[in-house]
């Protein structure tokens, strides 16, 4: 199976925004999700799914930041839809 990541705009300038020791945790952290579904590793990151208005969504915690995103075809996107800290992540 063939992994990708993929950044909207938004998102994008989000993570372009952040300092590079949350890059490295927010990427090893992308890098583990990957190689669980891939079969690499037995160790589940800290994926939710989100209800209400987040209902399709997937959370990433990553420390005090939560990455949501989606999941999109057969080969297993990520689409990041936003990159917020914790205490604005479902406002």
């Amino acid at each position: 199976m063939s992994y990708r990541v993929s950044f909207t705009r938004a998102s994008k300038r989000q993570y372009d925004k952040l300092n590079a020791a949350i890059k490295n945790r927010i990427d090893r952290s992308f890098r583990q999700l990957v190689n669980y579904y891939d079969g690499k590793t037995g160790k589940k990151p800290d994926v939710r799914s989100l209800t209400g208005k987040y209902y399709g969504l997937l959370r990433l915690r990553v420390g005090d930041y939560r990455i949501v995103f989606k999941l999109q075809g057969d080969e297993f996107v990520n689409l990041f839809v936003e990159i917020v800290k914790r205490g604005d992540a479902y406002r």
